[in-house]
């Protein structure tokens, strides 16, 4: 994807069209309610957010979800709104940038999550000059297997346990993509540390 594709303007705003979809940083109550719109029970199960979703911190100011620590992305689909998708990576305990996300349960077996992460790592590596991006999904959950796998993330050898917002513990396994060509075009604030 060209560089010059990714469009970023005042406040934290950046977006991304494809032929499906429309990738933009959303502010925090969009993305919050978004969220509760894709995530089906297995998506809440598989994330650990409990029947409710995920808690998350009310803001009264409704910042743009991305800061120097991540960024989050909905997709949606162009000519109705519907959101399709959110993806999104964010520093990981671990210091490596990492990537999630989900989609709605209607949009599941279409591309679109595959369309949805080739997008965010295009930003990534190409925009925001991210070199290195890691992600991680259960041992047994096939469809984040073959959605990173989809995307160009390879396996990292070994099995690690991973600690879910629940209090879940699951066995993991890591994934990595690179991009050596990486290179950072974005004009706004946001500076991930490598």
């Amino acid at each position: 994807m060209a560089a010059s594709a990714f469009k970023c303007g005042f406040g934290g705003f950046h977006s991304v069209r494809s032929a499906r979809l429309e990738l933009t940083v959303p502010r925090r109550q969009e993305l919050v309610d978004v969220w509760a719109d894709l995530a089906d029970a297995e998506a809440r199960f598989r994330l650990g957010w409990g029947e409710d979703g995920p808690v998350v911190d009310r803001d009264e100011t409704d910042p743009m979800v991305i800061a120097d620590t991540g960024a989050e992305f909905v997709g949606r689909d162009p000519q109705t709104g519907v959101a399709v998708a959110s993806v999104g990576f964010g520093r990981a305990g671990n210091g490596f940038m990492e990537v999630g996300g989900l989609v709605h349960p209607a949009f599941r077996r279409f591309g679109f999550g595959r369309e949805a992460l080739d997008l965010v790592c295009a930003f990534a590596h190409q925009h925001f000059g991210i070199v290195e991006l890691r992600a991680r999904c259960e041992t047994d959950n096939e469809a984040s297997r073959r959605w990173l796998a989809s995307a160009g993330f390879l396996p990292l050898e070994g099995i690690s346990m991973h600690t879910l917002p629940d209090g879940r513990s699951m066995a993991t396994i890591q994934w990595r993509r690179l991009d050596p060509t990486a290179r950072r075009r974005c004009k706004q604030p946001f500076t991930p540390a490598e």
